[in-house]
Protein backbone atom coordinates (compact mmCIF):
# COMPACT_ATOMS: atom_id res chain seq x y z
CA UNK A 1 0.00 0.00 0.00
CA UNK A 2 1.14 3.90 -0.71
CA UNK A 3 1.54 6.29 1.67
CA UNK A 4 -0.34 9.35 0.77
CA UNK A 5 3.10 11.41 0.51
CA UNK A 6 4.20 8.84 -2.51
CA UNK A 7 0.59 9.20 -3.84
CA UNK A 8 0.80 13.14 -3.86
CA UNK A 9 4.33 12.74 -5.77
CA UNK A 10 2.74 10.22 -8.35
CA UNK A 11 -0.15 12.31 -8.99
CA UNK A 12 1.88 15.92 -9.27
CA UNK A 13 4.57 14.20 -11.73
CA UNK A 14 1.54 12.92 -13.72
CA UNK A 15 -0.33 16.26 -13.68
CA UNK A 16 3.18 18.16 -14.75
CA UNK A 17 3.47 15.24 -17.66
CA UNK A 18 -0.12 16.02 -18.72
CA UNK A 19 -0.08 19.76 -18.54
CA UNK A 20 3.97 20.21 -19.90
CA UNK A 21 4.61 16.95 -21.85
CA UNK A 22 1.76 15.92 -23.68
CA UNK A 23 0.56 13.01 -22.11
CA UNK A 24 -3.30 12.53 -22.52
CA UNK A 25 -5.69 12.20 -19.54
CA UNK A 26 -7.14 9.32 -20.75
CA UNK A 27 -3.79 7.46 -21.24
CA UNK A 28 -2.75 8.41 -17.80
CA UNK A 29 -6.26 7.38 -16.33
CA UNK A 30 -6.06 3.83 -18.26
CA UNK A 31 -2.01 3.88 -16.42
CA UNK A 32 -4.00 4.66 -12.88
CA UNK A 33 -6.76 1.85 -13.64
CA UNK A 34 -3.90 -0.75 -14.17
CA UNK A 35 -1.50 0.17 -11.58
CA UNK A 36 -4.51 0.25 -9.12
CA UNK A 37 -5.37 -3.46 -10.31
CA UNK A 38 -1.71 -4.42 -9.87
CA UNK A 39 -1.27 -3.65 -6.59
CA UNK A 40 -4.46 -5.43 -5.72
CA UNK A 41 -3.36 -8.50 -7.15
CA UNK A 42 -0.71 -11.42 -5.22
CA UNK A 43 2.06 -8.98 -7.11
CA UNK A 44 1.44 -5.63 -4.83
CA UNK A 45 3.56 -6.56 -2.17
CA UNK A 46 6.53 -7.10 -4.43
CA UNK A 47 5.95 -3.70 -6.49
CA UNK A 48 5.74 -2.24 -2.73
CA UNK A 49 9.17 -3.68 -2.16
CA UNK A 50 10.29 -2.29 -5.17
CA UNK A 51 9.51 1.16 -5.00
CA UNK A 52 10.90 1.25 -1.33
CA UNK A 53 14.28 -0.21 -2.44
CA UNK A 54 14.01 2.47 -5.05
CA UNK A 55 12.62 5.51 -2.40
CA UNK A 56 15.82 3.89 0.15
CA UNK A 57 18.46 3.77 -2.93
CA UNK A 58 17.17 7.46 -3.84
CA UNK A 59 17.79 8.82 -0.35
CA UNK A 60 21.15 7.83 -0.25
CA UNK A 61 22.23 10.11 -3.47
CA UNK A 62 24.12 13.17 -1.34
CA UNK A 63 24.03 16.40 -3.24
Amino acid sequence: MLTVSAVVVFVLAEAGLIWKGGLKFWHAAICNIAALYLAATSMGPSLYGGLENAANMLSQIRF
